[in-house]
């Protein structure tokens, strides 16, 4: 679970595109120009990205669904914030209200920057299993302007390779789609279960960051679009 999940993101709405939300208000353009990111120009509905892994409003890996949030979705996800373990290296559990804010902030990022945490959902069975995607690190202004890949997931679900299959086509999806140049994944130097997560991505780690409110240190790993051989590197 990295650390990017104690910022402020949103839920994807149903005109999502791709890992790309269409933006449909001034403040949400300059909140993007803010971050220097370079969004292409929005994909048809003809375009190979939207009938391959990239579905509308709906990134498909093998096994899992990275999808829009659902009302469904909110009794599992507080129980998953409730655990303490799945929290660990998270600040600890949450109640449900904090459990509902967090998922209002989720909500709240797709609306403002048109990209985010996606609901995570396992095709076979139609469980829901925690958040995979990408989000401003807001928390940690010492990266910023940044894109971070985090994951959160249901205990039971842990061990099975859904976090760095999930979080491979997010990365895939930030740098194809939306035209990030870099992306990063914030983690506490104990989790070793997100950083086996962050190498198996092929991340390397950078220079650590002091946590501005608890002082704890957190390592940086990162990937540029160069490295992952995407379409959208600079030439």
């Amino acid at each position: 679970m990295a650390h990017s999940l104690q910022t402020r993101f949103g839920a994807a709405k149903s005109e999502a595109t791709g890992c790309r939300a269409r933006h449909r208000t001034s403040a949400a353009r300059t909140s993007v120009q803010a971050l220097t990111l370079r969004f292409p120009k929005a994909a048809s509905a003809a375009s190979p990205s939207l009938n391959g892994p990239y579905r509308r409003g709906v990134i498909e890996t093998e096994r899992l669904l990275l999808r829009s949030w659902q009302p469904a979705d909110e009794a599992p996800f507080a129980a998953l914030n409730a655990d303490a373990e799945v929290t660990r290296f998270l600040g600890g559990p949450m109640s449900r209200d904090q459990s509902d804010e967090l998922l209002a902030r989720i909500r709240s990022h797709w609306q403002q920057h048109g990209f985010g945490l996606y609901a995570v959902e396992v095709k076979d069975s139609g469980a829901f299993i925690g958040f995979i995607g990408l989000a401003i690190p807001s928390f940690l202004p010492d990266v910023l302007p940044a894109v971070e890949v985090g994951w959160r997931l249901a205990r039971g679900h842990w061990g099975k390779g859904y976090a760095t299959e999930g979080a491979r086509a997010s990365v895939r999806c930030g740098f194809d789609e939306l035209g990030l140049r870099q992306i990063i994944s914030i983690i506490d130097p104990g989790n070793a279960a997100s950083i086996r997560v962050a190498e198996r991505l092929e991340m390397t780690r950078g220079r650590d960051r002091i946590h501005p409110l608890s002082r704890a240190r957190l390592s940086i790993y990162l990937k540029n679009a160069e490295d992952a051989g995407s379409s959208r590197a600079a030439p």
